[in-house]
């Protein structure tokens, strides 16, 4: 491993802290100084940072047996999360749950994300709110109807808070660093996350066991989804297997595409050509979920944004077997990390690459289309990019058709810095909403 790694900066926690407060332009110092790819030293492993396509697609392309488990955020996230199998068994849970969040428009699916959205922005009218804030409301009740889908108002609102304070007591830090994770009582970081956790494990099994039971005429998938995990024999496909990837679906889709909704209303509203030609596109449909997804440039809009400013900057894979990439016969157990940044930056499908410029997407642009990466790719890509990616676009266009924002006096953009275990825009972005 000594031999095939290439430089990159010493120490651990100085590199992580910048990566941290500026993943973008953490990535690009470190691939300016020391070579693309380079190695960061990680908490009880060290990582290959790759940013060329090439090498990028290669990885990506690699079967499911090609890697192995990367033992990060593994405490927080359950031992049956998707983000804990490989092989066979990853497979098999991601075909259990697909059918939750791979159609978002699925019976009235569309118009429950709008009415959401409508319901959630008039209640954040008139008054200086925090748009991440709004945003987290927002998708948090998105994915609970989407991917159970049965649970009452006041049930919804139960989760909302149990899971508002698991997230309160999480931290980068306190996700990637293990000597952090002990739990010395119910003061202690990590003590307050496990029994926050908890809390929400305990409401997710209420709702598997009452979706069992539930009476035959729901046709919500859900229902299906949980008496086949009662049946099962398989411990990767059981009940308690079902509540880890329930809790993997919220809080991979919850957090992040609130962030990437932040970042998308900032831009729009920061440009008044950009918001006058949503607008115009906009007024050419109407109210139609299906016909509004559909939509060119607020497509373009969309996917800008999670280039520029990438919610997860890192792919990470662990090998199970050798792999010749970049120029070097890599070991197994090597853990190699696709950097979202740098490959977001290549200037030969990207001109200009740190201006905001939606036209990019547009037309026969096949270069942009394939070097984007936000969701990652391949056999272990993003199981919710569809249901992000078009809450995204209905929740925007309900903002952009039904009200003006004022945004706060500075006119520079946010910094884009992790937050938690997502990157997103510093400060929250405050504004204030007023009806059109």
């Amino acid at each position: 491993m000594k031999d095939t790694l290439p430089p990159g900066p010493r120490g651990l926690i100085g590199p992580m802290m910048k990566f941290a407060a500026d993943p973008v332009g953490a990535h690009r110092a470190f691939a300016a100084r020391y070579g693309d790819p380079f190695t960061l030293r990680l908490p009880g492993m060290r990582m290959m940072v790759i940013g060329d396509a090439s090498s990028i697609l290669q990885v990506l392309a690699l079967p499911i047996d090609a890697f192995s488990v990367l033992d990060v955020g593994i405490e927080v996230m359950g031992v049956y999360s998707l983000v804990r199998l490989n092989g066979a068994a990853h497979s098999a849970s991601r075909k259990q749950v697909a059918p939750l969040v791979m159609n978002p428009l699925r019976r009235n699916n569309g118009s429950i994300i709008q009415d959401i959205a409508r319901r959630v922005y008039a209640k954040s009218t008139g008054r200086r709110v925090l748009m991440i804030e709004v945003a987290k409301r927002l998708t948090l009740h998105v994915i609970l109807r989407s991917v159970i889908g049965i649970l009452p108002e006041q049930e919804e609102a139960r989760f909302a808070v149990a899971y508002a304070a698991l997230q309160s007591k999480a931290s980068f830090m306190l996700h990637f660093l293990p000597i952090l994770q002990l739990d010395l009582g119910p003061w202690s970081p990590w003590g307050k996350l496990k029994r926050a956790r908890a809390t929400v494990d305990h409401i997710i099994a209420q709702s598997i066991e009452h979706a069992i039971y539930r009476g035959e005429e729901d046709s919500h998938p859900f229902l299906a989804i949980a008496r086949a995990a009662r049946e099962s024999t398989d411990p990767a496909l059981g009940v308690d297997a079902l509540r880890d990837q329930l809790f993997t679906l919220l809080s991979a889709g919850h957090a992040s595409t609130a962030q990437a909704l932040t970042w998308a209303i900032w831009h729009v509203y920061a440009d008044f050509k950009i918001l006058a030609r949503l607008r115009e596109e906009l007024a050419s449909v109407g109210t139609d979920p299906d016909r509004i997804v559909r939509l060119d440039y607020l497509d373009a809009v969309c996917r800008e944004v999670l280039r520029l400013r990438p919610i997860g900057p890192v792919i990470g894979r662990k090998l199970a077997r050798p792999l010749d990439l970049a120029g070097r016969m890599l070991p197994e157990g090597t853990v190699i990390g696709l950097s979202v940044p740098l490959a977001h930056s290549d200037l030969t499908a990207f001109p200009e690459p740190d201006m905001f410029r939606p036209e990019r997407y547009l037309g026969d642009n096949q270069a942009a289309k394939s070097r984007s990466i936000p969701f990652g790719g391949g056999v272990r890509h993003c199981l919710g990019a569809n249901l992000g990616l078009t809450e995204m676009k209905l929740a925007l266009a309900i903002l952009v058709e039904g009200y003006d924002v004022l945004l706060s006096d500075d006119k520079l953009p946010p910094k884009h810095k992790l937050i938690d275990a997502v990157a997103g825009p510093a400060g929250g972005v405050p504004l204030v909403m007023t009806a059109r």
